[in-house]
Formats: structure tokens, sequence, C-alpha cells
């Protein structure tokens, strides 16, 4: 069974390529809007609509003015509730663009704002704003327990249906993430019920596409014929509702339904002639339907991609390149540049190429895939350490909010014992002056006070004490991250250097028009990828701290070249194979060996691969 391709698409909370496309959709809310006389619930439901339309089409200019228009009529009319869910929209957009640290001065805001009200709604809110955070930083544990700790007493709780479907989409992603199959259906099913109790046609839209790819998810592990007809219907019925409801969907989620639709067809199915012409309808409306739908780019290339996978299974290679080279030049007019799917369509390029024996072409377009590579990973790299910032913030964040909270609790505590003491003050008083026998009851008992106070005093210490511990527990955790992180991208660099080696050799042999065996390369580089994965293996799993424990036993600062050197001699690797990897002379090799035993404080006769396994065992 064929992997799905990259084109199936998150509705809610992924971070799309959109722009706000005029469609009757759009139109129908906005002249909704400029009606005279609307009551403020309508005004804020059409508020709450249209940022909605915008967010999830990365208008998020337009999106900001609506939730500006809500956040003014909200505060007019003291609405506490509309004013959170305008914050909550706004958060939500700023985890969209990755502006980790605004959405927590929203995530404070909405704090500020909730917390003296009795209410339960605005907290919800606040509390899906959390777990939406949660899953933009990629802890789906902490999102999934955050909306199961207000899910049961929301489901209990009239309307809200468009935050009922909202809150289960986030239980679904965290387990088609996981790809656990089973839970993300039923919480896909519940979320379906949500948003056709709601009433937005939109929503319903989004929905079914969701259902279908959690059953996509069953159905690649079944491959039971009913599970795939499952699949169809629902995906069917997702484009259904536009056919009825034209004025209640958005063009971007018909597009999105045609092409999953399209999608399942071309991996699922035995390719009927009626298939394949439904499969081509679909993404001829797709790329027709992005004409009106500004920055899509990496919509129509989706669609070409499965025009080109479709022409392929017909051995039309000269169509399925014509397909990609569109998609190619469609990419390159997108800003930022959309690196995963270059990358894709650099490499089914490449194949086509090879398959036509145009292997100057595929080499080309191979380079190009190797230079895409290198950005996703640095770009993979950067939005990681951003988000690790971004996630010791907001723990640090919720460590110094539950430390108030015990601390507003202890002056409470506080305070109810001063009223305590005075009271039995003001009574033992009284009866001291009836009984000696009082006081003296009086006494003990104050004693009794003073001990059980003395003793509340020292578990609140050893309280502080635990939390400081545990700060610095986390501090540790993050450094010891750090280090992994920078371990990672030493070993991959080994890989990606030689990589870029093999390359340029291989083109200087083509530009010298030296006869080279493409497939014996190609052989011997695939027998050498697994000998550098296995390598990148055993250096960050089996010694993470291998290049910390070189540079504690040097007498001098290792550069960059020094430590690639050092993997290479404790993996067991001879001069001459070191100098055929760093494309150098085996003369070289033998140099850099012996100032490398100069900064180790060792003799001409020690052996390097024996000290390096001896500081690393």
């Amino acid at each position: 069974m064929n992997k799905l391709l990259p084109y199936l698409t998150f509705l809610f909370i992924s971070i799309s390529v959109l722009t706000n496309a005029q469609n009757s959709y759009l139109d129908s809310l906005k002249n909704e809007l400029n009606k005279e006389n609307l009551s403020s619930n309508k005004k804020f439901k059409l508020y709450n609509q249209l940022s909605e339309f915008n967010r999830t089409t990365d208008n998020y200019k337009q999106a900001d003015f609506y939730i500006n228009q809500q956040i003014k009529l909200a505060k007019k009319e003291e609405n506490k509730l509309e004013l959170v869910k305008a914050y909550t929209q706004r958060g939500i957009i700023y985890d969209n663009q990755q502006a980790y640290d605004k959405t927590q001065k929203s995530l404070d805001t909405i704090q500020n704002i909730v917390k003296d009200l009795p209410d339960f709604l605005p907290k919800v809110y606040h509390k899906f704003l959390i777990a939406y955070h949660q899953i933009a930083l990629g802890d789906f544990e902490s999102s999934t327990k955050t909306v199961q700790a207000f899910l049961s007493r929301l489901e209990e709780t009239p309307n809200e249906f468009v935050l009922k479907s909202k809150s289960n989409y986030l239980l679904y992603a965290a387990h088609a993430t996981w790809n656990d199959a089973k839970n993300a259906t039923i919480y896909a099913e519940k979320s379906l019920k949500y948003a056709e109790e709601s009433g937005d046609k939109n929503l319903l839209v989004s929905a079914y596409t969701t259902l279908a790819v959690a059953q996509s998810l069953i159905y690649s592990e079944t491959e039971n014929a009913k599970d795939l007809k499952l699949l169809i219907d629902t995906s069917k019925k997702a484009i259904e509702v536009r056919g009825k409801y034209p004025n209640q969907v958005s063009t971007y989620n018909y597009a999105v339904a045609l092409l999953n639709m399209s999608n399942y067809y071309l991996n699922f199915t035995n390719l009927s002639a009626k298939i394949q012409e439904e499969i081509k309808q679909n993404c001829f409306e797709v790329i027709e339907l992005c004409k009106t739908i500004p920055h899509t780019q990496n919509t129509v290339a989706s669609a070409l991609g499965i025009l080109s996978n479709l022409a392929m299974k017909n051995n039309d290679y000269a169509l399925a390149e014509q397909y990609l080279l569109n998609a190619n030049e469609t990419l390159l007019t997108q800003k930022p540049l959309s690196y995963y799917t270059l990358l894709s369509v650099a490499g089914d390029l490449a194949t086509v190429y090879n398959r036509h024996g145009d292997y100057k072409k595929a080499f080309e377009f191979q380079k190009k895939a190797t230079e895409y590579t290198d950005l996703l990973y640095n770009q993979t790299q950067a939005e990681a350490t951003k988000k690790l910032e971004a996630e010791f913030q907001s723990k640090q964040k919720e460590a110094e909010l539950n430390s108030l909270k015990a601390k507003a609790n202890s002056l409470k505590k506080e305070r109810i014992l001063y009223i305590f003491l005075g009271v039995a003050g003001i009574i033992g008083a009284f009866f001291m002056f009836r009984s000696y026998h009082y006081k003296l009851r009086y006494s003990i008992g104050r004693e009794n006070q003073l001990n059980a106070e003395k003793h509340e005093a020292a578990i609140q210490l050893k309280l502080q004490n635990e939390e400081q511990a545990r700060m610095q527990a986390e501090q540790e955790l993050m450094s010891l991250r750090q280090q992994k992180l920078q371990d990672e991208v030493l070993a991959s660099q080994l890989h990606l250097e030689h990589k870029n080696n093999v390359l340029k050799n291989l083109k200087n042999k083509l530009g010298n028009e030296t006869s080279v065996d493409i497939k014996r390369v190609i052989k011997e580089e695939s027998l050498l990828d697994n000998d550098l994965e296995k390598t990148q293996f055993r250096i960050q799993e089996l010694h993470p701290n291998f290049f910390k424990n070189l540079s504690d036993h040097t007498k001098q600062k290792l550069t960059p070249l020094d430590l690639k050197y050092c993997s290479y001699i404790y993996l067991g690797m001879d001069t001459k194979q070191i100098a055929t990897i760093l494309n150098v002379e085996p003369k070289s090799v033998r140099m850099t060996k012996y100032r490398l035993k100069q900064k180790f404080g060792l003799t001409k006769d020690d052996e390097l691969n024996t000290f390096f396994h001896q500081i690393i065992s």
C-alpha cells in the first residue's frame, strides 16, 4: 500500500498558506454585518465568524481588524465572554505566526479577565487557548490533559457547539499525530457531531474532511473494503455540503475537500478509467479555484503532484515531467519558500529524469533536493529551538503562577489563623477572670496552636525547597536537550559533508565527460548512507556526550574539523577511509592525527582510537 502523499490538510490548527478569497461565503458575512439595527449578539457572532475565516486563510491583518471591533463592542457592552473569545482568537493567530511570546501575553490578558469571574465558559476559552498553545509547541500530551480537564463539563453546557467541536478536534489532532487511528476517529466523530449541531456549514466541511483523514489512518492499517467505502463516502459528504450551501462554505475548504478526495482515490483504489477521470477533473477544478485565492501555491502544487503521480502510474513520464515542472515553477513564486514541498517535487523530478535516462537533469534536481534538505533541516532546527525556548518560558510562567497561588493560600490561612487567635484571646481573657483552671487550659491550647503553626511553617519551607529543586532539575534537563541538539547537528554534518563531496566528484566526472556508472555510485552511496546512519545513531544515542568528553580531555581547543577526525577515528576508520570520505590526501590525514595526539598530550606510539574508547567508556 502506498503511503499517503503529503497533501492531507488539517483545517483548525494547521498553519496554512492562504489568504482571503473573494467568495460568496465571505460576501454573505460582510453583507449581513452591514445591515442596520443588528443586535449585539448578532454582531458578536459575525465578528467571530469573520475573524475565524480570515485567520484560517492567513489574512491576519483583516482578522485582527474584526478582533479589534469585537473587543471594542465587548468592552462597551461589558461582555466578558466575548472579550475572552476575541483575545483567544488573537492568541491562536500569534501561535500560527510562531510569535509564542505574544501568545503568552494574550494568555496573561485572559487570565486577568477571568480570575475573578464565577462563570465557567470564559475560563474554558482560556484553557482552550492553553491547549492550542501546547499543541503549537508540540506538547501533545499536555494539550490532551488540558482539554480533558474541562471537556466533560463543557459538553454538558448548552450551546457553544463550535467550541465543543474545536476542543474535540484538538484531541483528534494529538491522537492522529500518535497514529492512534481508533481514538483519532472517535474524537473526529465527536467534532463532526457538534459541527452539525452548530449549523456552521463551513465548520461542517472541515469536520467531514477531518473525519476522512482519521478514517484513512484506519484503512491504512486494515486495508478493509468496508473501511475504504466509509472513507470515500465521508469525503464525498464534505464535497456535497458545498453543493447544497454554496454561500456558506469557503472556496478554500471546498478545494481542500476535492484535493483530499483525489488523493484517496489515487492511493487507495484500483484507478479505473472513471476514477482517473474524476481525479483529473477534481485537480483541474482545484487549480482553477486557486486562481481566485492568492498565496495558495502549495495547494496548486499538491494538485499538480497528484496529476503527476497519476501520469507516472500510467507510464506517461513526459506528462508527469510537465506537471512537476509546473509545480516547481509555482512553488518558487511563494514567499517564504516551502522547502518541504520543493524537496518532494525535486525528488520526483530526479526520479522521472533518471527513468528517462537523462542523468544530467536527474543530477541537477537531485542536487537541488540536497540543497532543500539542508535548508529544511536548518529551518526545522531553528523552529525546534524557538519552541523549546517558548516551552521553557511557559513552564517557568506556570511555576511562578503556582507559587503565587500557594502564597495567596498561605496568606489566607494566616488571616484566618489571626482571626481565630484573636477570638480565642478574647474568650481566654474573659475566662481568665473567672477561673485559674480555665486560664491553664487556655495556656495549654495556646502552646498547641503555636506548635501547629511551627509545623505548618516547616512544611511550607520544605515545599518551597522542593519547588526550587524541581526548577533546577528542569533547567538541567533543558541544558541536556540543548547539548544533545548540538551533538545531533555535528553528527548530521558528517553525513551531509560526505554527500556534498560525492555530488561534487560526480559533477566533475560528468563535466569532464568521463564514463560514470551511476547505478554503481548509487549502490555504494546507499551502503555508505546506512553506515553513516548507524554512525549518527551510535554517537547520538550510545554516546550523547562524546564531543563534550573530547573537549574535557584536550589541552588545546578542538576545531570542528578536529571533531570530525575524532569521530571517524573513534568509529575505527583507517587513514585511507578517512581520506576518501573527506576527499584529502592520506598524508594530510596522518598529519592531522599527529596534531591531535599533541593536543591530547599523547606520545607518538599511543593509539588515538584506543584513547577515545578509554575516555568514553
